[in-house]
């Protein structure tokens, strides 16, 4: 029976990561994101219809993977993998997603509820059986409880990698994928026309550029996403000495339940000391007092779409002594991103601060998808998703040439058959 191999998200786009793999009228869905219009409004993945739908897994807890997942569950309830963190993680932000979005949305909390019910606690290294199919799971190095998984059909397997990193930081040690078997690999390729400087240099010339703005008496803004950047720019600050640090937005619950799950962390010692250490505001009172002194204000939201960095920017932008440092990706259609191509936010407000990006990020580069793919045993097939087209046709040149393998760059809605 041939293996159907379905893009219902991430296809010549990032973010709202959905494959389904199915065999006859039974799929494993792998992630159900979303994405954003440029009014801000939520883009669903395509339609699967849900009692096809024999297991679901949820990589990790970024909305852009996990969003659109309590559309499965509005009348049936699949059995869902995720790991620990992730399940805990997913209700924060699910909640949050339905508290800012919930006009737009076709589930409620019902649907929420049932969905993380639903889910099934695996670490990496876990193999399960579940309505004809193997899931083998492995540690993705993306953020704390990310997964990469292996859908074995009996006569293909094929891995998805989700976003995948392999860089140490302080909370990853990076992707475990030396040991993956797989016939095709779906792999994201959002950075996969560039690479990263070693994160050792970037943190430096990160706390470099902080410190000279507290030195001058100026405020730092550093926007974050709420889990995973959040609590890296945390733990970077605090293991260089930076004070006061002031942690506002959804980080600070986060933060909370990453402590719960320190399992998933590689420097669960840093993040530790940064709770007891560092300021966490507390409402409005703190928001207005706190921007009007010295310090580093990290908050939500890491492409200043929403959340108290947007409150911040406003505060901030209009003095030179201040700075508005970007950690994040910054997508196309975001604030961020407009600030950084034109100096200006809103339609006609420049930004006086001093503005820099720095390249904390936790997917891989160019080479390093590469090396993940170079030992990949029994590869035959590479299928990009999860990045911008030009940047996917680099990386598949790259690819053909170095390893001599089979690319294909689906559009959303596409099915491949093997």
């Amino acid at each position: 029976m041939a293996v159907e191999i379905k893009i219902l998200g991430s296809g010549k786009e990032v973010g709202r990561g959905a494959i389904s793999i199915g065999l006859g009228d039974s799929y494993v869905v792998l992630d159900y994101g979303v994405n954003f219009d440029e009014n801000d409004n939520p883009v669903m993945p395509l339609h699967i219809p849900p009692k096809s739908v024999k297991a679901l897994v949820l990589t990790h807890t970024h909305l852009d993977h996990i969003g659109g997942a309590p559309l499965l569950y509005v009348s049936v309830e699949p059995p869902a993998y995720a790991t620990s963190f992730t399940r805990k993680a997913s209700r924060l932000m699910l909640e949050d997603f339905l508290k800012l979005s919930g006009y737009y949305l076709d589930y409620e909390t019902r649907e929420v509820d049932r969905l993380l019910s639903s889910i099934n606690d695996v670490m990496p290294g876990d193999i399960i059986q579940v309505n004809g199919f193997t899931l083998e799971f492995y540690d993705s190095g993306h953020i704390p409880g990310s997964l990469s998984t292996v859908v074995d059909t009996g006569d293909k397997r094929v891995l998805y990698t989700s976003d995948v990193g392999l860089q140490r930081t302080k909370l990853v040690k990076g992707a475990q994928l030396n040991n993956v078997d797989a016939d095709i690999a779906i792999i994201e390729s959002t950075y996969g026309a560039s690479d990263h400087p070693p994160r050792e240099r970037v943190e430096k010339r990160f706390v470099d550029a902080v410190e000279e703005v507290l030195e001058d008496g100026g405020t730092v803004l550093v926007p974050v996403f709420s889990i995973g950047r959040g609590q890296e720019i945390i733990s970077v600050l605090i293991e260089r000495g930076v004070f006061p640090v002031y942690i506002d937005g959804m980080v600070r619950r986060a933060t909370d339940l990453m402590l719960e799950e320190k399992k998933f962390v590689n420097r669960p010692d840093l993040l530790e000391k940064a709770r007891r250490e560092y300021t966490f505001v507390e409402g409005w009172q703190d928001r207005r007092r706190i921007w009007k002194k010295e310090g580093v204000i990290v908050a939500s939201a890491g492409m200043l779409k929403g959340g108290p960095s947007r409150y911040y920017l406003k505060k901030l932008a209009s003095s030179r002594k201040n700075g508005v440092y970007l950690v994040s990706y910054q997508a196309v259609n975001t604030p961020g991103r407009y600030i950084l191509e034109t100096g200006f936010y809103g339609e006609s407000k420049k930004v006086e601060a001093r503005v820099e990006w720095f390249d904390f990020s936790s997917h891989a580069g160019s080479s390093e998808l590469l090396e993940i793919l170079k030992n990949i045993k029994s590869l035959e097939t590479v299928v990009l998703v999860h990045g911008e087209p030009e940047v996917q046709e680099f990386l598949a040149k790259r690819i053909r040439k170095e390893l001599g393998l089979d690319v294909i760059i689906p559009e959303n809605g596409e099915s491949i058959e093997i």
